[in-house]
């Protein structure tokens, strides 16, 4: 389950996974000074590229907002996060 408010995205039912307070708390303790604003931004901007690219795979050319909107989609970031949990699971059973 997933929940979106005011742009903040968090995965309730995975434990493992951080919030961007506590991934910016890990990235400033190891010598990477950062907040938890910058951290949600270098994610978004992940997850638009991502967006981009499957869009382009099927011929749907995205503009930035369009793909940005995308990105900060919960439903959407969990299906990004499952095939890669996914593909990890299937490299390990090889």
């Amino acid at each position: 389950m997933t929940k979106a408010t005011n742009k903040y995205v968090s995965v309730s039912s995975d434990s493992s996974s951080l919030k961007y307070r506590e991934i910016a708390n890990i990235m400033t303790a190891k010598g990477d000074k950062m907040n938890h604003a910058t951290v949600r931004n270098i994610i978004l901007r992940g997850f638009t590229k991502v967006a981009k690219g499957i869009s382009k795979d099927y011929g749907v050319i995205l503009d930035d907002k369009s793909a940005f909107e995308i990105a900060k989609s919960p439903d959407f970031q969990q299906a990004v996060v499952s095939l890669i949990k996914d593909s990890n699971r299937e490299k390990l059973h090889r």
